[in-house]
């Protein structure tokens, strides 16, 4: 396999006619929960002092990171099937005592982290105690400064395709008044929860639930149970006692991690299923046993290049993969595939199978992530698209691209977004700031995707509510406006419909293509009978899905 990152791609194009690759790979490693932190989320049983004997010179001091590893069974893995893929997790805590987010950024500690975070991995961020510390300014951070820090960790684990996750800091013992523990940390409780709201990323307020928890328990029996209070003569490592209200000892640590698992759990179940091709593969089976689910196999007949920075958002950096012919000279006719997932899920892997094929047969493929919902609102993921066609057209050389022939293809709800973008070229409301290039595209692939989100037979609700900004009642301006069929005139581009047999997927496409129609403007239509949405991720229908794409490319250039 040879997939070869953005920077080296100039070298890549060396060996364009010699070389050969494989454009896809299987991964089974099992997700790692990354956590970083201060010495409340430490392992110090895991050589934190080395040469030290931990149970002789700090037990029972225990982070409740130390802990976490023990709470993912293979059982207790599948209630977090929307967070986690997969049956297996590997914690890495990379937790340190003193740190705030400044000194673990700049002591190197993040770097080893982000070198290691895998697509679909989370990085779990609890942050707060040693950034509040005024008295002590080698590690002190401000409030403007700790938000910083938590959006640069944010930004650079989405960067790796990673799920990143704000906890806000864990309480102090202390303050209690009439039996109920208060909040010590103020501002640098609201900063990250400030972030997690402007940045579209999971929160654990584990501030709020362990101060829950922890009153209910009672002071005394935190004070004693939970919290370093030790007597003396009892430990070998505190021969005088410990008077700490900050630290924990292992029933704590045990109680804190269990309320971070349970709150794991219940974003899981608020979170959008993953939709992949190995679970769309999972859902459809049951109801159409003959199908068969894609496999990835090696091909030399593409160059690859993987993951390269096509856009820069407040919230992330996006991502593009290119896949280029291995063969032949001059540009390519190019598409730009737009995965589905209802506005709210999918990531461009889910095309990878689709993109390999078009440059096997002729075609630069760039497949795409875009600003999901729970990101940013419409019309963010617009821009993204329009802003990735520009950067086609700038790139145009290097990825051998035939800047006059670009065509974008999108799925279900991409479907929907290509096409919205196909029909809006040089629209101000959807302008990404670049005016050296123009978004225009030659052709539309819709692959399952509505047209009309207003229109009579449209039956979108929550999820795409989630997207433009409430529901229909509620923001109806946004769902007419993200309509496709509310654009089209005689400069929009020839269009190809591939539907399936499910007729909610088809929402004013036929309004459209009486439009189409009455500018003279070329379209067709195939739909595949007895098959379900998502039907290009599994055979027997994608073979004939590809068919239908390729002829229209060829017939339209």
């Amino acid at each position: 396999m040879r997939v070869v990152p953005y920077q080296n791609f100039l070298i890549v194009f060396l060996f364009l006619f010699i070389g050969s690759c494989s454009c896809f790979a299987q991964e089974h490693d099992p997700i790692t929960i990354h956590l970083i932190g201060d010495s409340t989320m430490a392992d110090y049983s895991d050589n934190y002092d080395p040469g030290k004997d931990y149970m002789q010179t700090r037990y029972p001091l225990t982070g409740w990171g130390q802990v976490f590893q023990a709470l993912f069974t293979k059982k207790s893995v599948t209630l977090l099937s929307n967070l986690i893929q997969g049956d297996s997790v590997v914690v890495s805590n990379k937790a340190r005592g003193g740190r705030s987010t400044r000194t673990f950024f700049q002591q190197g500690h993040w770097a080893e982290v982000y070198k290691a975070i895998k697509p679909n991995d989370l990085v779990m961020m609890q942050f707060g105690h040693n950034d509040a510390s005024k008295s002590k300014p080698e590690r002190y951070v401000n409030v403007r400064g700790y938000k910083e820090f938590l959006r640069l960790f944010v930004t650079q684990t989405r960067q790796k395709g990673g799920i990143p996750i704000i906890l806000t800091p864990v309480p102090r013992n202390y303050p209690w008044e009439k039996g109920i523990l208060k909040d010590v940390h103020k501002e640098y409780d609201s900063a990250p929860k400030d972030v997690a709201q402007e940045m579209g990323v999971l929160l654990i307020d584990l501030n709020t639930l362990a101060r829950d928890f922890f009153t209910k328990k009672g002071k005394s029996y935190v004070s004693k149970h939970y919290y370093m209070n030790l007597p003396p003569n009892t430990f070998k490592a505190y021969p005088k006692g410990e008077n700490d209200n900050t630290h924990f000892q292992v029933e704590g640590a045990a109680v804190v991690a269990q309320i971070v698992f349970d709150a794991l759990i219940e974003l899981s179940q608020h979170s959008p299923k993953p939709y992949t091709i190995a679970t769309t593969y999972e859902k459809l089976k049951k109801d159409y046993p003959h199908i068969q689910p894609l496999t990835l196999v090696n091909n030399p007949s593409c160059i690859t290049i993987k993951d390269i920075p096509y856009r820069q958002t407040i919230q992330q950096t996006l991502r593009a993969d290119v896949f280029i012919p291995n063969s032949g000279k001059g540009q390519y006719g190019s598409v730009l595939l737009v995965h589905g997932g209802g506005w709210i899920s999918g990531s461009k892997e889910n095309l990878k199978p689709l993109a390999q094929r078009l440059a096997e047969n002729g075609y630069v493929a760039v497949s795409v992530n875009y600003s999901l919902s729970t990101v940013a609102q419409f019309p963010a993921a617009v821009i993204d698209l329009k802003a990735a066609i520009k950067w086609m057209r700038a790139h145009s050389n290097e990825f051998k691209i035939d800047p006059e022939r670009i065509a974008i293809l999108g799925a279900s709800a991409g479907a929907q977004l290509a096409t919205l973008v196909g029909v809006s070229a040089s629209n101000p409301m959807f302008f990404d700031g670049n005016k050296e290039f123009k978004d225009k595209v030659q052709g539309v692939i819709n692959i399952d995707g509505i047209t009309s989100f207003i229109h009579p037979d449209a039956r979108e609700s929550e999820i795409a509510g989630k997207w433009l900004g409430g529901l229909q009642d509620e923001n109806f301006n946004n769902w007419r406006l993200a309509s496709a069929l509310e654009y089209v005139d005689n400069n929009s581009p020839p269009i190809l419909f591939v539907n399936s047999s499910q007729d909610r997927f088809h929402a004013g496409r036929d309004d459209m293509i009486s439009k189409l129609n009455s500018y003279q403007i070329y379209s067709e239509v195939h739909t595949l009978q007895q098959s379900p949405h998502s039907f290009w991720l599994v055979h027997p229908w994608f073979q004939p899905t590809l068919n239908h794409c390729l002829e229209f490319l060829d017939k339209i250039w």
